[in-house]
């Protein structure tokens, strides 16, 4: 397993192609406004860290943007109104993330959240946020809680899943998470801020895929 901040414009294209099958044709969200291009892209990409995960083949596995507040705001504004809580802050939003169906429940969406971490940490974040949709057997929700995100909203129906999921808010106080990690909770402070050789942060032309078929390039259950 490899994940790699992109900047190629055909890997973009990939990973973009990747979150419509997880995020339009698996949840539904946004189906009724596609329009055949078949590839889940929006303004805020271009601002984004972008993280594509790949398995031993090169496939795309995961995905997970950084977005860091600005001009545009940030994606879930579209549902969530953050402007008090905005006050003295500069917010990362962690969004896009997925993980293929046969790599779920392995160590992979802790990997990409690790990734998005330590990428919102360079960024200068002092806090982060996220939504999820409810329904994936709160595995996500249970992850975001042991590293220290507190839920921010109510569950709210979000109008652009074609199922009217409902998705809740959350947000981490980083601050205050590198405070108490270490002596708290030291393997979550050691797993989330240590260097790992399957996390790429550079910027590079495509991705670098670690071959040989050992257990780090196969699906592991935790």
């Amino acid at each position: 397993m490899r994940i790699v901040r992109l900047s190629d414009e055909r890997e973009l294209v990939r990973l973009y192609a990747f979150r419509y099958r997880i995020f339009v044709d698996e949840l539904g969200w946004m189906a009724r406004k596609d329009r055949g291009a078949r590839i889940l892209v929006d303004e805020f990409d271009q601002e984004s860290a972008n993280y594509a995960a790949y398995d031993a083949d090169g496939e795309i596995i995961g995905s997970l943007r950084a977005v860091p507040d600005g001009p545009l705001g940030l994606p879930l504004e579209r549902c969530q109104v953050l402007n008090g809580y905005r006050a003295h802050k500069r917010i990362v939003e962690l969004s896009r993330l997925a993980a293929a169906p046969e790599w779920r429940c392995t160590m992979l969406a802790a990997l990409l959240m690790k990734a998005g971490y330590q990428c919102a940490e360079h960024m200068g974040a002092t806090h982060l946020v996220l939504d999820t949709y409810i329904g994936n057997g709160k595995r996500s929700e249970r992850l975001y809680v042991k590293m220290g995100f507190e839920q921010l909203s109510e569950p709210y129906a979000d109008p652009d899943y074609l199922w009217k999921q409902e998705v809740v808010t959350f947000s981490l106080d980083c601050d205050q998470a590198r405070g108490e990690w270490p002596a708290r909770r030291p393997s979550l402070h050691q797993f989330f801020t240590a260097e790992d050789q399957r996390i790429d942060h550079g910027l590079r032309s495509g991705p670098r895929v670690v071959t040989g078929g050992g257990l780090a390039d196969s699906p592991r259950r935790t």
